[in-house]
This record gives C-alpha cells, sequence and structure tokens, in this order.
C-alpha cells in the first residue's frame, strides 16, 4: 500500500511534502475536517513545503556534486535563475524564481530563495545548508522564514542523510495566517541487489520526522511518521511506512503497506474506520 514519494528529502524533505497529498477521484480531503475551516489551505502548506525544500535540495545536490540526486522527484523549473558566488570556503547560492515561475505539479511561484553551504564536509563528514525565503509567493500564498538541513555523507557506502527543520510562515490574501514548523530526516541507502535476472542495483530511503501547523482561527494540525517510509528507486510510490496525523483533537492514520510496490494505502480514521485508497 503506497503513496507518491515527495522527496525532500526534502524536502530535504520532505517534507512535510510527504504528507497528506493523496486524494481520491473527487479530490475529497485525506484529513478529518469536522468544524474545520482550514483543511484546504493546510494542503496549500504541505504542497508548498514540499516544492520549496525539494527545489533546494536539488540545487544542493547540483552545488555541491555531492548529493544523492535517486530520489529527486521535483525538478528545478527552467524558468528559474540559479547563480552563486564563493567567499572563503562558503559557497552561496540564489534561486530566483522572478516572476510567476511554473513549478513541476503545475503551481506558479514568485520570489527567491538564499541557501548557504560550505565547500568541504567536516571531521564528522557533515555540511550544513540554511537558507532563507525572499518575498517567497506560492500560488496566491505570501510564504516568509527560514530553514536548515545538515547533510552527511558516508564515504565508504555512498550512503547520504539529510535533516531539516524549517520555520515558515503563511498568509493568505484573505486574512488567514499560520505558521509551519516541520522536522524530517531522510535516509539513503545504496548497494542492494534486486533479485530479478539480471541482478541490479537498487537504491532506497528512509523518512522520519514530525511537523506542527497553527494557524490564525486556532486550528491546528500535527503530523508525525510513526513508521518509517520506505521509498525505493524502482517504485514512484511510498512502499512502506505509517503516518498519524491529528488535526485538532482527531487522528487519522495512512498505512502505505508491507513492502509491495503498488498505489494503494489504508486510511483509518478517528472512528477507527478503514478505508483504501488508490493512489
Amino acid at each position: 500500500m503506497k503513496k507518491r514519494f515527495f522527496a525532500y528529502t526534502g524536502l530535504l524533505f520532505i517534507t512535510c511534502s510527504l504528507l497528506l497529498s493523496c486524494s481520491n477521484d473527487d479530490d475529497a480531503t485525506q484529513i478529518p475536517t469536522t468544524a474545520v475551516t482550514t483543511s484546504k489551505q493546510y494542503k496549500d502548506i504541505t504542497s508548498a513545503n514540499k516544492e520549496i525544500n525539494s527545489v533546494v535540495e536539488n540545487v544542493f545536490n547540483a552545488e555541491s556534486n555531492i548529493g544523492n540526486k535517486s530520489f529527486s522527484k521535483v525538478k528545478t523549473p527552467e524558468c528559474a535563475t540559479i547563480t552563486s558566488e564563493i567567499t572563503d570556503q562558503t559557497k552561496t547560492v540564489t534561486i530566483d524564481f522572478g516572476e510567476n515561475c511554473e513549478l513541476p505539479n503545475g503551481e506558479v511561484i514568485s520570489g527567491s530563495i538564499r541557501m548557504s553551504f560550505s565547500l568541504k564536509l567536516d571531521t564528522e563528514s557533515k555540511i550544513e545548508i540554511s537558507y532563507s525565503l525572499d518575498k517567497i509567493v506560492y500560488k496566491d500564498i505570501t510564504v516568509s522564514g527560514t530553514a536548515t538541513t545538515i547533510f552527511s555523507f558516508q564515504s565508504d557506502t555512498g550512503n547520504t542523510k539529510f535533516t531539516t527543520n524549517s520555520d515558515f510562515t503563511f498568509a493568505w490574501t484573505d486574512g488567514v495566517t499560520a505558521t509551519s514548523k516541520t522536522n524530517f530526516t531522510t535516509e539513503s541507502f545504496s548497494g542492494n541487489t534486486n533479485p530479478d535476472t539480471p541482478p541490479s542495483l537498487i537504491f532506497y530511503s528512509l523518512t522520519t520526522g514530525n511537523s506542527l501547523t497553527e494557524f490564525s482561527n486556532g486550528d491546528r494540525f500535527a503530523v508525525e511518521i510513526t513508521t518509517p517510509l520506505r521509498n525505493e528507486s524502482s517504485c514512484q510510490y511510498t512502499v512502506s511506512g505509517i503516518i498519524a496525523t491529528t488535526e485538532n483533537s482527531a487522528v487519522i492514520t495512512l498505512n502505505y503497506g508491507d513492502g509491495e510496490c503498488d498505489n494503494i494505502a489504508t486510511q483509518t480514521d478517528a472512528d477507527g474506520n478503514e478505508t483504501t485508497i488508490e493512489l
């Protein structure tokens, strides 16, 4: 039982980009909605987090030449201009979207992201990446804030790890605002042999973490990955893992299964009712 993978891998993540982006054929929300007016806005937040963090990770991979590109599902749009400068051992990169730059998901973004990181791995094979948002507008939502990602690399295995903490503020034109704080880790592994004939190398990642979103009207969304989300390079869906989402006092879980590559997940609502979701 699976879901389309949103790497943040961020996403960096993922971002809470991994979360709650599923919908059935009538696009009904997959989160509790009793007496809540911000479900649509929350979907926009998860989408914006995914796109922003994934673009940052993708640019870091390209600019550093040491990141793992195996799971990057969100590419940097051609309408974005990438510039960089080096001072001492620090590289600063600006991702300028200009006005109404179209992202791979069809939404538009304006403004720029400024990121910086060391050119060398430290003694623990880690790099700290910091980035800030400058006049970012996603759809019609103004997004501001900062984030920090710790990238680590194992030279003997090629395994990588991204741990991202972000603190973003979202503002809509109708006056609604929200803060979104995320803390997600994605570890990527390589070197597993696929038993198929002929054998081939496969890559997989495990994502853990949590997020908290609070709206100006008092609505509150908390997300926790209770079982690590596993994604494989040979499958476009998450192959296993469980996410629990709390909206105010109601809890819903989404179970992606036991490792089989398919587009099916099981949703359990606050009353314990199970629904099979086709993604």
